[in-house]
């Protein structure tokens, strides 16, 4: 009977314990953690998550209506989404995709971004010429500012208080004074001007023009318009290289993204990516560009210093905007430290980003909290090898 029982248990643990390397191989590094990303799909009405690190879609996130721009804290703790046909603002937590709440905006939200502190969502509605802001504590709108025609994508100055709007239907970006709740500036631009990136130091502005074919360069101290860069067909979004020299745009008519030299102020060459690019993001370490393919619901992983798609992966219908979290969840945690990444489409896409922000510490997400029991249980396996040896050598001694 001793024999049995020793033997039973040597096996159950020895099961128990391969049943956590299972479990250890089938959990996604990057699921819910440090640099994962989400794209939303708006014709499936819904997010993917994508494991960075092995460059695969592991799950979706349903949504109520269309995702049009995203956005996410610092923190890694809420994904924050433009819903275009249902006019509001869906706040999900990435501890277990539960959404957390819904705002009500204006008409047509396309795109969605933070202040840096994480207490202001900034969201641009296209449809009623406008962009609500909405206090991130309390979940609730405390003012609408005026904008031009057709606003598709905003970024907010170092100063906390001056919203740059960019307006497709007026060819121009609004400089809003988000304490006065009013306008201050107009510039005009290149036709369809439907994306936002500013410089470092937020001296700088770079415009996509969608219809321009062109990018248009502010100075955002004399607010005023400095240059204007040719770009291929139909330029969406635009994202900066690591040492700031560089501008990488989508293209969506010509199916490219688009090199920039910022200092000579040219296209400097192209690289080939799936249909219709519509907005791009960083991975964790800047070494790959996300590309969502809107035309062959695709998201596609490049290289730009080799000038080479390292590998895509298939999307929901209709990907047109994608965000990178840099941190992960971490419980009891407010959203607080945004860093002015903002993800969001319209005529385009837009990605504004200022800098890396620093990594979450004691994170805790249902993916790492995962890898974490299977870990422990290797022991157990261990454990169990030892209880069947055990075994062994009592039936040998008998």
């Amino acid at each position: 009977m001793t024999d049995l029982l020793l033997g039973l248990r040597g096996r159950l643990i020895s099961a128990i314990g391969a049943l956590a390397l299972l479990a250890i191989n089938a959990a996604p590094a990057g699921a819910n953690g440090i640099g994962s990303a989400y794209v939303a799909n708006a014709g499936a009405k819904q997010l993917t998550i994508i494991d960075v690190e092995s460059l695969a879609a592991v799950d979706v996130i349903p949504t109520k209506g269309q995702p049009a721009g995203l956005a996410i804290d610092s923190a890694g703790k809420f994904i924050y989404v433009a819903e275009k046909d249902t006019n509001d603002l869906l706040i999900v937590s990435r501890d277990d995709y539960s959404p957390v709440a819904t705002v009500p905006v204006g008409t047509a939200p396309v795109a969605v971004s933070l202040s840096k502190d994480g207490k202001q969502a900034f969201v641009v509605n296209s449809g009623s010429n406008d962009v609500t802001v909405v206090d991130t504590g309390a979940k609730a709108v405390v003012k609408t500012l005026p904008a031009g025609s057709e606003p598709s994508a905003a970024a907010l100055l170092p100063d906390a208080n001056t919203l740059l709007v960019a307006n497709a239907g007026s060819n121009s970006v609004t400089f809003e004074d988000v304490n006065a709740g009013r306008s201050v500036a107009d510039v005009a631009v290149e036709r369809g001007p439907v994306a936002i990136l500013l410089s470092a130091d937020g001296r700088t502005a770079y415009v996509a023009d969608k219809d321009g074919n062109a990018i248009s360069v502010l100075d955002t101290g004399s607010r005023s318009l400095t240059a204007t860069i040719a770009t291929g067909v139909a330029p969406l979004a635009l994202a900066a290289s690591p040492d700031g020299k560089m501008l990488y745009v989508t293209n969506s008519g010509s199916n490219d993204l688009g090199v920039i030299d910022i200092a000579g102020r040219k296209l400097a060459g192209t690289i080939p990516v799936g249909k219709q690019p519509s907005s791009l993001a960083w991975n964790k370490t800047q070494s790959l560009l996300l590309v969502t393919g809107t035309g062959d619901d695709s998201l596609s992983f490049v290289d730009p210093v080799a000038g080479s798609v390292k590998g895509a992966v298939k999307m929901g219908k209709q990907p047109s905007a994608v965000a990178v979290a840099y941190a992960e969840p971490q419980p009891g945690q407010t959203a607080t430290g945004a860093t002015g990444v903002t993800v969001g489409t319209g005529p385009g896409g837009t990605t504004v980003v200022t800098a890396l922000p620093k990594t979450g510490q004691g994170a805790t997400s249902p993916g790492s909290a995962l890898r974490s029991i299977a870990l422990a249980s290797v022991a157990v396996l261990a454990l169990g090898g030892l209880a069947a040896r055990r075994a062994r050598r009592h039936r040998q001694r008998r």
